[in-house]
């Protein structure tokens, strides 16, 4: 909950929140592209964006015969209306087909009327306020503000200068990214518009207009806009601004304030900020305004609330709320109680104990170690564990000891939208509304309930742990993931782990945590399913659902954003105008666990050696537990079939391995390959039987005792019990020593 000025903030956004305005231009202007995309007509250029009460008003730079919902005004054909009431609004549905065809838009200030005032960035590619510094950091942290939380649909990707907009990287990670330096900015610039003229010349596209209403346009054009409050006289400073001016125009933009030099008016707009009283003319409208603008402390307010917005951990009441919910009797026999239960304590011990029980009851069963793992498997383990602990202490190393890694747990996802709204949520007007008029509508930050979800992340790509394993007569270098691909980017590149539960290491950008989900699915299909396209896409990820382009475009532009690019500004999820056939895969950099397994395994297999026998050790130290584990039950219906040919593929290497092991005497090794084999499939008795030869062989009968039971524990909690296979039981009838009955 936010405290102190940032709380009165809040009340005053949901007092002054006013949606009608933001929801009709988002409506109005889907409906428009849709009939421009019918009628193969471009976007028109729009200068600016007047919201009134019931109507949305568009300035276009030239005369344009108009196309429904909007009609001309007053005899001219460069200002075009749109009334709340038009018959000619698409229904939900249909509006659903387009993507939002202005994402860049964001509001300046007001005009005469109170009424807000919106532009297109990417039309006017560099935005310069100069003037007063303070009312031009004002207005520079409005804008930011308004870009991170903007409720009109569609993916934005920000970058904040060094000092620009401190905290607002923190505070909305999915879509600002903070850079120190202009060199690293230009970069990334660099990259994001080589890669969208690319992009637009296989289309064929001549302009970012008409490359928008492609029919499937896969989320390729996500405006990427530079916040710069100061920025270098020089090359450097010429070069940025020529990179997004340059024709044909991109989903680009920079904002900067400071004393940068006059721009051309071809190059971008100039406005001159005097102060929040003074007007101003825009360019190309003609539109006279007053610059809206956030003060420090209201920048401070905006970033406390929209990091409590995307927080998705409780807080916890402050005391002094409690204060006057109990009277005075309840709170004396309150404190009464608590007095005797301390008496109480004091003079009883047994409460102590009672307290132990507890304790143990929430411990393993016997048999187990702490994760359920039978004891014969965790002795193994823990053997191996301590074994490499003491080569590792024996040897001196700056590495350090990946053994005792473990995955690294995300903060919880937020369950998304069921049809998809968190996607395109139009809820209302901007957080920086509220601080320049009294009319201005505002926006109230709005919290999802956070759920679990199947997925973890990590913030880099590491290799494998080691996987230790007793003395035996073949040596088990640490695995590694990119074994399959000997690009050395690979170590760098993100790496897909299905063999356990699901996991997108390396991803180098950020990601909503309740957006997350999708994307983590949609690499997974992606990984198994390279080729394909967005109609099997869709049914993968929506199964049974009408999906809009919209939706899935907006998963696909923030998946892309989220994994990154390489060291040469390629996408490790290229946009699908990129890939050669208009499909959707991901780059060849980008490494999968089941992918390594299957090279691995099939050398394995093949080859009768000690090289066979490192390949088999190598593919089965990749399984953590059972392929696609713990995923929600609502999500990966696609993934069966793999699980299944996973599940299997594994079972066969473990036997294979585990068989050549013990046909050697390393009954260490046999265990460990039928282990990992049973981390899989825990129920295949086939991997059991091995475990029970390896403990025979080695003449433990204590541990096979114990590993029959535990299969007699597995086979009871399978759909309320089943029958051991004939072949196990006959198999431990021989191998178990025969009950002497004495006469």
């Amino acid at each position: 909950m936010p405290t102190g000025s940032a709380a009165a903030t809040e009340q005053g956004l949901r007092a002054a929140q006013h949606p009608t305005g933001f929801d009709l231009l988002d409506a109005a202007l889907r409906t428009l592209a849709l009939n421009l995309a019918a009628a193969e007509r471009d976007l028109p250029v729009v200068t600016a964006v007047v919201l009134h009460e019931q109507k949305v008003e568009l300035h276009l730079d030239q005369d344009t015969p108009p196309m429904k919902p909007f009609s001309g005004t007053a005899g001219r054909t460069d200002l075009w209306t749109c009334a709340a009431s038009s018959p000619d609004l698409a229904d939900h549905d249909d509006l659903q087909g387009a993507d939002a065809p202005y994402p860049a838009l964001v509001s300046l200030g007001w005009d005469g009327a109170g009424r807000l005032v919106l532009v297109d960035l990417e039309y006017v590619g560099v935005l310069h306020l100069d003037g007063d510094a303070d009312h031009a950091r004002h207005v520079l942290q409005a804008i930011a503000v308004e870009l991170a939380s903007t409720p009109l649909p569609g993916h934005l990707e920000i970058t904040a200068l060094a000092d620009t907009a401190p905290g607002l990287d923190d505070a909305a990670p999915e879509r600002v990214a903070l850079t120190d330096t202009l060199a690293d900015a230009f970069a990334d610039l660099t990259s994001h518009t080589a890669d969208q003229r690319r992009a637009l010349a296989v289309l064929g596209a001549p302009t970012l207009r008409t490359a928008r209403l492609h029919e499937d346009a896969g989320g390729s054009w996500t405006p990427h806009i530079l916040l710069a409050a100061e920025l270098p006289e020089g090359a450097q400073t010429e070069a940025l601004f020529d990179l997004i001016t340059a024709q044909p125009r991109v989903a680009g933009a920079v904002v900067t304030a400071g004393e940068t030099a006059d721009l051309a008016p071809q190059d971008g707009w100039t406005l001159h900020c005097a102060g929040p009283d003074e007007t101003i003319v825009l360019p190309g409208s003609g539109l006279p305004i007053k610059l809206q603008g956030l003060t420090d402390p209201h920048f401070a307010d905006a970033i406390e609330l929209l990091t409590l917005s995307a927080a998705d951990t409780d807080v916890p009441a402050r005391d002094e709320w409690l204060d006057g919910l109990l009277d005075a009797d309840e709170q004396a026999e309150e404190d009464q109680a608590e007095q005797d239960q301390e008496d109480v304590s004091e003079d009883d011990p047994s409460d102590d104990a009672e307290d132990v029980g507890d304790g143990e009851a929430t411990q393993p069963e016997a048999g187990a170690d702490e994760d359920g793992m039978p004891d014969e498997y965790a002795d193994i383990e823990r053997e191996q564990l301590e074994t490499a602990h003491q080569a590792q202490a024996d040897t001196p190393t700056d590495e350090t000891d990946e053994t005792d890694e473990a995955p690294v747990a995300p903060a919880a996802h937020v369950a998304e939208a069921p049809d998809g709204d968190a996607e395109h949520d139009t809820g209302g007007p901007t957080i920086a509304d509220l601080f320049n008029s009294p009319a201005a509508p505002g926006l109230a930050p709005a919290t999802a309930a956070p759920e679990a979800a199947p997925a973890l992340t990590k913030p880099a790509a590491a290799p494998a742990a080691e996987v230790p394993v007793a003395e035996a007569p073949v040596p088990v270098p640490v695995p590694t993931l990119a074994a399959d691909d000997a690009d050395d980017t690979a170590v760098t590149a993100p790496t897909v782990l299905l063999l356990g539960r699901v996991v997108i290491e390396g991803a180098a950008g950020r990601i909503d945590s309740n957006r997350q989900s999708s994307a983590v699915e949609l690499v997974s299909y992606l990984a198994l399913n390279p080729g394909a396209d967005h109609h099997a896409i869709d049914d993968a990820l929506w199964p049974g659902r009408l999906v809009n382009k919209q939706m899935r475009n907006a998963v696909i532009s923030r998946t892309r954003s989220w994994l990154g690019k390489d060291a040469d500004g390629e996408a490790y999820f290229p946009r699908v105008q990129d890939t050669g056939d208009s499909r959707y895969r991901l780059a060849q950099a980008v490494t999968c666990d089941w992918k390594a397994f299957q090279n691995f395994a099939r050398t394995g297999l093949a080859r009768h050696d000690e090289d066979g026998e490192l390949a088999l050790r190598r593919a089965l130290a990749l399984v953590r537990g059972r392929p696609f584990a713990a995923m929600d039950p609502q999500r990966y219906a696609w993934a069966e079939p793999a699980i299944q040919e996973m599940v299997s593929a594994i079972a066969d290497v473990a036997y294979e391995l585990s068989t050549r092991r013990r046909e050697a005497a390393d009954y260490a090794g046999a265990l460990w390959a039928a282990h990992q084999g049973l981390l899989a499939a825990e129920e295949n008795e086939m991997l059991h039987r091995q475990v029970f030869l390896a403990h025979h062989t080695a003449g433990d009968m204590d541990a096979l005792r114990e590993a029959a039971a535990r299969l007699a524990r597995i086979n009871e909690g399978l759909g309320g019990g089943v029958d051991m296979e004939a072949e196990t039981a006959q198999l431990l009838s021989t191998l178990l020593p025969k009950t002497i009955i004495r006469r």
